[in-house]
């Protein structure tokens, strides 16, 4: 019979065994397709962290004129055909380029192994039966805007077993940038769609969606660092089914379900933000929220919805540390509030001016509901109602940052008592870039 050192040194063995084995399983799993090493393991195609576009190999140009598209240039390891504006594109080469413009019918289809780009440079494009971009490559796919452009798709799809959620679907990544403007019109599922992640660098122009269902949907995260976005939706306005991430841009979003939307931390720390809901909440996260800096408008719909909600049913918190803020109706309950928040009384459809600092932020309150303002800074706010605005318009005309005011009478504020103020809780929540 073994005696109690042998036995004791046999288990110990055993122990560091697993241990190695398991720690080998967690390292190929931390490899997860956000990662940016990852894109392309297999054939090289690696998006570093601050790549928005790449050297191409070559490009080839595709110009629509109603109902037929002319190709220009070639390459061996690409096939493009065209039938009746109906274009598809069949491709093994990395780094490719497809320049398009014109105007016309047809849709834009890509199969593929390896990441390419789009550049899209006075493009209109409208689809009868399906989406007018419809990405198969799982590998990223760089936008590049130029010019003017804009895509529509159809009020109902023809079958297909291929995954079509949105007028601009991609089964890939998405890293949109450029000077240019877009604009989507969804008429039967989503605007811009990816089952991957959407990355809006901070030369984005301007981009306008107006959807019969979601404006901006992707599975794996979505990261707004700049751009002006307008988009009205029917259902969520902006959905991440993954962390949503918003570090600068101008971003406008009206929907009648949650305007902004995260199934796990949503975390603001710089840009400009109004989400307005007239039906639900108007920013959401799943997870924790964390307002770390910024200017926040957040608007939602009557109780029991919320300006700014986190799942406190799963244990999660609303974290607000920092940012310019304004809130119509509450915020999540049992809020940390390291910054304090303020509340008073609020009128429909009234000009305010909540000045922090040397500051101004003006704000129309809307027609549907303004019982309650909730207002933060980085000092304590002043504010005022019934004013005269004036200043650079943002927010499509529902505000003006920094502003001017004249009128108005001053407000009463009181401290806001809906959260707790121990300034306790984690400091951010994925603030980078997938893969970071």
């Amino acid at each position: 019979m073994k005696n109690f050192t042998e036995i004791n040194r046999a288990l110990v063995a055993k122990k560091k065994y697993w241990m190695l084995v398991l720690l080998a399983i967690g390292m190929i799993a931390c490899t997860d397709k956000n990662s940016p090493e990852d894109t392309s393991a297999d054939t090289g195609d690696t998006t570093a962290p601050g790549d928005t576009t790449i050297s191409t190999v070559d490009t080839i140009a595709i110009v629509w004129n109603g109902a037929s598209a002319t190709i220009t240039g070639s390459h061996d390891s690409v096939s493009v055909e065209s039938t009746n504006g109906y274009v598809t594109i069949n491709s093994t080469v990395k780094d490719i380029t497809y320049l398009l413009s014109g105007s016309g019918q047809g849709r834009l289809t890509i199969y593929g192994s390896r990441r390419h780009q789009l550049i899209l440079n006075g493009l209109t494009l409208t689809c009868s039966d399906g989406p007018a971009i419809n990405n198969q490559c799982k590998k990223s796919c760089f936008v590049v805007l130029q010019g003017t452009n804009s895509l529509t798709d159809g009020s109902s799809y023809t079958a297909s077993d291929e995954d079509r959620k949105g007028t601009f679907f991609s089964e890939g990544q998405v890293i949109m940038s450029g000077g240019g403007s877009l604009t989507i019109k969804g008429n039967y599922k989503n605007g811009l769609c990816s089952d991957d992640y959407i990355l809006f660098a901070q030369s984005t122009g301007k981009l306008t969606i107006t959807s019969v269902n979601k404006g901006i949907e992707a599975n794996d995260g979505i990261y707004f660092e700049g751009g002006t976005f307008v988009i009205n939706a029917s259902a969520e306005g902006i959905e991440s089914d993954s962390i949503l991430v918003v570090s600068g841009g101008e971003i406008y979003v009206k929907s009648v379900d949650d305007a902004i939307n995260a199934g796990d931390d949503l975390t603001i720390s710089g840009g400009m933000v109004c989400a307005y809901s007239t039906g639900n909440d108007g920013i959401d996260a799943n997870g924790n929220c964390y307002i770390q800096g910024g200017l926040v408008y957040a608007i939602g719909a009557r109780s029991p919805e919320v300006a700014i909600d986190a799942n406190s049913e799963e244990q999660k918190q609303l974290y607000i540390t920092g940012g310019t803020i304004v809130a119509i109706s509450s915020l999540e309950r049992g809020a940390s509030l390291t910054q304090t928040c303020y509340q008073a009384s609020g009128s429909t459809n009234t000009w305010y001016a909540m000045t922090v600092g040397e500051t101004t932020f003006a704000f129309k309150t809307p027609s549907s509901n303004a019982s309650t303002i909730i207002v933060s800074g980085a000092s304590q706010p002043t504010l005022y109602k019934d004013v005269t605005p004036s200043g650079t318009s943002i927010f499509e005309g529902m505000g003006y940052y920094p502003a001017s005011y004249s009128g108005g009478s001053s407000v009463t504020l009181s401290t806001y008592s809906g959260g707790n103020s121990d300034g306790g809780g984690p400091g951010g929540g994925g603030g980078g870039r997938p893969g970071w």
